[in-house]
């Protein structure tokens, strides 16, 4: 095999496999998150993923081409170690790769959810269709809401 699977529970698609058995010239890397708008898909921000190792996470993470990719298009990138509990992620620890590096930041998932809400906000004046957006707005509970208090009115 040309290059060896390091990671354990790992599931890897067909094509993954096939391009591991080609040979060693050729490589690919996945991106784990695209965050996107929930109407037009345009890119929010990039991310790499990784499930959190208890006492062994050392917050250690290969970035380089996230990193790359994050400069090439303009957006933030970010690292998300998670925590899960019954295959649902109760708690994440969160850094910015790109434009600079932060300080690690550690929050609950409601908390990531308000985090990643704040995207939606800001790139909702720029977004092409909003109605599809106000839409969506439509099934959130009234604490959800609060996320888009802001752009509730436009």
């Amino acid at each position: 095999m040309a290059r060896d699977i390091y990671g354990k529970n790992v599931k890897f698609t067909a094509y993954s496999y096939t391009h591991r058995e080609a040979h060693d010239c050729i490589a690919m890397m996945d991106v784990d998150k695209v965050a996107c708008c929930i109407a037009c898909n345009k890119p929010l921000f990039l991310a790499e993923t990784t499930r959190h190792k208890g006492p062994r996470e050392d917050y250690k993470k290969g970035h380089s081409m996230i990193k790359q990719l994050a400069e090439m298009s303009g957006l933030n990138a970010y690292i998300i170690w998670y925590e899960e509990e019954k295959e649902r992620v109760y708690r994440l620890t969160v850094r910015k790769v790109f434009p600079n590096y932060s300080n690690l930041q550690s929050c609950s998932f409601e908390q990531w959810i308000s985090f990643l809400a704040k995207f939606q906000v800001k790139h909702f004046p720029d977004c092409k269709r909003k109605d599809i957006f106000r839409n969506k707005l439509k099934t959130l509970t009234p604490s959800q809401l609060k996320d888009y208090a802001e752009i509730l009115d436009s």
